[in-house]
């Protein structure tokens, strides 16, 4: 079921590209692609590993040696998943141009 949901939003951004096209031209699609796929990427690095929290411990209990280690509060994000919400932060960011430029422009 999930597959059938990244292809939907898959098909949404298209639709949303074709849109814009219409609305807007061919210089305003090839922006929102470009931001959009900038976005994709950033949101697929980003749950690839969630950040973590720095966490200072010593080796020996009397020692001032001080090493930092990362504690994971968050779980790592499987690969479907990764994609979904990649898939969601681009379609939302290539909605956000086409609203800005569409509302903004007239």
């Amino acid at each position: 079921m999930k597959n059938y949901q990244a292809l939907s939003l898959i098909l949404f951004f298209l639709a949303m590209l074709a849109g814009m096209d219409i609305m807007l031209g061919h210089r305003v699609v090839a922006f929102a692609t470009c931001f959009s796929a900038l976005w994709f990427v950033i949101a697929f690095v980003l749950l690839t590993r969630p950040p973590g929290v720095p966490e200072f411990v010593s080796e020996q209990p009397g020692s001032d040696e001080q090493f930092v280690v990362r504690r994971d509060i968050l779980p790592q994000v499987p690969l479907p998943e990764r994609l979904r919400l990649s898939l969601t932060v681009a379609c939302g960011s290539c909605l956000l141009i086409w609203l800005s430029l569409g509302l903004l422009g007239h």
